[in-house]
């Protein structure tokens, strides 16, 4: 519109134009690679159960309502932790829910989504996103007799500040965050003391981590 006909308009036009722009969201589909991770493999044959809550994750924040936030994340992480899982054990089968005569299993984990944090530009006022996840996982026997509960976090933040938009930069916190997980599952499975306990008397010899003769 021109603003010399009519001119009583124009500011309820800026108005709208301004909160309209105010109210855009944050809308990324979390997109990431996960090389192989270097680690022996535990001699388990394991269920991955991933179930629809998973694989469909999305995050939604409204906390700032100037950019609101919408991250679908369940792709990625199921990306993720099949890789991972494929890693750190002999076989990893991959379930949209607990499986039922388990007799080729030894172990069922089950992962869920407990939190997710964001922090945005706007709120913090640097020129990065950071990320922190939380998972609960589930670990039972192949009767389905629970072994373990525990909670597991991780962090991302974007490692660059010359990227292209938000979504970029948001991406690039999530990858690291979701990164920063699969490490973390492997490096702290075996020290979650029901999981050393159930493997040192499943596999014969000492927990994992302990000497002989400690």
């Amino acid at each position: 519109m021109n603003c010399a006909q009519p001119r009583h308009l124009c500011p309820l036009w800026l108005l709208l134009a301004a909160l309209l722009l105010a109210g855009c969201s944050t809308n990324v589909t979390v997109n990431g690679n996960y090389p192989s991770a270097l680690t022996r493999k535990q001699p388990l044959r394991v269920g991955l159960v991933l179930d629809s809550n998973f694989s469909g994750y999305q995050f939604e924040s409204q906390e700032d309502k100037r950019q609101p936030v919408i991250m679908a994340l369940g792709a990625s992480q199921v990306k993720l932790f099949n890789r991972v899982f494929s890693d750190m054990f002999q076989t990893s089968t991959t379930y949209s829910s607990i499986p039922s005569g388990n007799g080729q299993l030894d172990l069922i984990v089950v992962p869920q989504v407990e939190e997710v944090q964001l922090a945005t530009p706007l709120e913090t006022k640097l020129n990065v996103y950071e990320v922190w996840l939380k998972y609960n996982f589930k670990v039972y026997d192949n009767t389905g007799e629970p072994i373990a509960d525990w909670l597991m976090s991780a962090y991302g933040k974007t490692q660059t500040r010359l990227l292209t938009s938000d979504a970029d930069a948001l991406n690039q916190a999530t990858v690291t965050a979701l990164r920063d997980a699969g490490a973390r599952l492997i490096l702290g499975f075996e020290r979650v003391p029901e999981i050393r306990q159930w493997l040192a008397k499943h596999q014969g010899g000492v927990p994992p981590g302990q000497a002989e003769g400690s």
